[in-house]
Parts: structure tokens; C-alpha cells; sequence
């Protein structure tokens, strides 16, 4: 599913902006704010397909442009380097720095359209997305900060609220009272499948699946994972 990240400090533009972007006969999850900090924490957690972004947002600060510096760090990021960005703005003389510096696609101005907000943001999202994309997730353990790359994530299993995540490096990383919910969004990829109420596979790994005796065989020695009866019917579709 498709993910629009809308920054801007004006409550009520916030919330017209992100109306109007559910108007539109298109399945994306919309994440609103009102600061950089969350914004910024939202991006690393997710990985985001399109921003709509405020260039101003502390109004009591003169000259503000603060939502160009959170661009700017949102470049930096890899995957981020040429992600579709609408500027929100009143101010003509950002135009020529924006566009050519932080790769913008377009403005909309205050007060804007909504019909052309809402061509800009389909036209975005219709993009292909970037392939290869990497992410790092984390976990916190007994004060400890763990880390794996979602790409390494061969299978998931919860077993007595504890996550046993299986790596293709052979290890197993155990991370408590995380549901597979909550993984699933974290890893936020299709390559990942649930398989039983208690699995996930990535489906990179997978060997072949016996529908009949519910099991899908990994490849290169990772094992295999059980099939539930429930979701016999999902597996075979996908």
C-alpha cells in the first residue's frame, strides 16, 4: 500500500490537505504533522511514497523555511533521493531553489485547488517505485538496541510473545511482547507474507510450497515453515 507523509504546521490546512488526498479513489495510508521531528521519525520508520510538505513551518520565526531544510535532510537518505515532493507555499522566490536543488515535482499554493492537488498526488503515487530499497529495523532488549536489515529477514515465528527472527546469516534474534502485527508493519514490504497465526516467510526464500501437507520448504537449508489451515487458501493465491 502506498504511503503519503502531508507536513504542516497549521492544524486546519493539515487537515483540509489530508481530506482532500482521501477523496481520491487510491488505497495509501496518509500520516499528518505538525513538526519536523515526527515527521522525521515517521520517514525512517516507513518508507514513504510521496510528501506534501509546508515550506514554512514556524510562522513566528521570520524567514522560516524550515520545511525545506526537512527536504534536504529527507534527500540525504537514500531511498529518499528522488521521492515525488509537493511543496505547500505562498511564497513565489522558493520556486527556482526547490525545483532545482531538492528535485521538487510541484507546488500548490495557498490558497490551493483541490482538483489540481488531487491530479499532482495521483500523478505521484502512479510512479514506479524504486526497487531495492533497503531498511533497518530495531528493536529495544534489556536496554539493548537491536538491529537487522529487513532484507536478511528469512521467517518470522512468535512463540509465547516472543519473536524469533531468522536471518539468512543463520542467527536467530528473540525480541519480546512484539506481535506479528506490529512486525509486519515494521518490515512494511510485500516480499513478506504471514503464512499461519504464528509466521511470517519472505518470500525471496522460499523453496516451494506443498499446499496439500501445508509446508513451505525454504531454500538453502533455512528449513521449513508450517502452513495454516486458515490460510491454505491466501498462500495458494499468492
Amino acid at each position: 500500500m502506498k504511503k503519503i507523509l502531508i507536513l504542516e504546521d497549521n492544524q486546519a490546512v493539515l487537515t483540509n490537505i489530508a481530506d482532500i488526498v482521501n477523496e481520491i479513489d487510491i488505497k495509501a495510508d496518509v500520516y499528518t504533522f505538525d513538526n519536523v521531528k515526527d515527521a522525521y521519525q515517521c520517514a525512517m520508520e516507513k518508507v514513504i511514497n510521496l510528501f506534501i510538505i509546508d515550506i514554512i513551518l514556524d510562522t513566528s520565526r521570520p524567514g522560516d523555511s524550515s520545511g525545506l531544510e526537512f527536504v534536504e535532510n529527507i534527500r540525504k537518505v537514500s531511498h529518499y533521493g528522488l521521492a515525488p515532493m509537493i511543496f505547500v507555499t505562498s511564497l513565489e522566490d522558493s520556486r527556482l531553489y526547490t525545483y532545482e536543488n531538492l528535485h521538487c515535482y510541484s507546488f500548490i499554493e495557498k490558497p490551493f485547488d483541490e482538483n489540481r492537488l488531487k491530479q499532482m498526488v495521483e500523478q505521484c503515487l502512479s510512479f514506479p517505485e524504486g526497487k531495492n530499497i533497503t531498511k533497518t529495523l530495531y528493536f529495544r532488549k534489556d536496554g539493548i538496541i537491536l538491529a537487522v536489515e529487513r532484507e536478511d529477514i528469512v521467517y518470522v515465528e512468535s512463540i509465547r510473545h516472543v519473536l524469533n527472527i531468522h536471518t539468512r546469516q543463520k542467527d536467530t534474534m528473540t525480541v519480546p511482547y512484539i506481535t506479528l502485527k506490529r512486525i509486519l508493519e515494521d518490515i512494511d514490504s510485500s516480499d513478506f507474507i504471514q503464512c499461519s497465526r504464528s509466521s511470517v516467510v519472505n518470500k525471496k526464500f522460499i523453496g516451494n510450497i506443498d499446499i496439500p501437507n501445508r509446508i513451505i520448504q525454504l531454500k538453502n537449508g533455512y528449513g521449513s515453515v508450517e502452513i495454516g489451515i486458515s490460510f491454505k487458501k491466501a498462500i495458494r493465491e499468492i
